[in-house]
């Protein structure tokens, strides 16, 4: 019983942690612009997927569909965090100077 409670206090908690992660990105999208504001967009929809997805993880014991969609949107959120991570690895490589970006 005390496991339970643990792991729904686990939960909440990651629940809450994500909900924070999706209002500050959401924050960030409207502020910045160009480049910046790409890849954010695109950590933006990947923190909402997983953000579900922890979400329906309070229902996966109950039917073999909610794990499903948890799982696929995992998959999902994880392929557009990597295309986030990837396109801000190319702007601040573009900024550094390393790809076709001179310096004034």
């Amino acid at each position: 019983m005390n496991m339970k409670i643990l792991f729904l206090g686990m939960d909440s908690i990651t629940v809450a942690i994500f909900l924070l992660i999706l209002v500050f990105s959401v924050g960030i999208v409207w502020r910045v612009e160009k480049e910046l504001d790409l890849s954010y967009k695109f950590f933006v929809v990947s923190a909402l997927f997983l953000t579900v997805a922890e979400i329906l993880s309070f229902y996966a014991n109950q039917t073999l569909n909610v794990v499903l969609w948890d799982k696929g949107l995992r998959v999902s959120g994880a392929i557009f965090l990597l295309v986030s991570v990837m396109l801000m690895r190319d702007l601040v490589r573009k900024l550094d100077g390393e790809k076709g970006f001179t310096k004034k």
